[in-house]
């Protein structure tokens, strides 16, 4: 009932089930990563279907997307170093030059920025409590 309060009160026309069923995919997204698992594989950073990149050229906004486990710029497959140099037209350090949204809610982060988190808080702690073992013993 609080709902339907709240969406009239807002003038919102949507059916509060339609709401609900928008409400409960962005809280599991957020909570436990998109359920598919499908996404991108950059070097030691994982970007899940539907993640937004975008690097910035002569004052233009260049984007792609993440589609399945593909990197897709203008609906061809594309890795961030040869999109970075199809964009600017030379060499470019794609881990400074493109930036990564994963959903609408986040603000734009450089990526070499949130490799740098990714790396400071590992999400597979056993694997790499594993590796320091294995080189003590070595």
């Amino acid at each position: 009932m609080e709902l339907y309060y709240q969406l009239r009160k807002r003038n919102d026309l949507r059916p509060p089930e339609e709401v609900t069923a928008l409400a409960l995919k962005e809280w599991m997204l957020r909570n436990f990563g998109n359920p598919t698992g499908r996404g991108y594989q950059w070097k030691d950073l994982f970007l899940p279907d539907g993640t937004r990149l975008r690097v910035r050229h002569n004052g233009l906004a260049y984007h792609a997307q993440i589609e399945g486990d593909q990197m897709v710029y203008e609906g061809k497959p594309t890795s961030p170093s040869a999109w970075c140099v199809l964009i600017c037209g030379s060499v470019r350090n794609a881990w400074r030059d493109v930036y990564v949204r994963r959903d609408y809610t986040e603000a734009w982060t450089q990526a070499s920025a949130w490799r740098a988190a990714e790396a400071a808080n590992p999400k597979r702690p056993g694997i790499d409590r594993r590796k320091r073992s294995r080189r003590r013993t070595d």
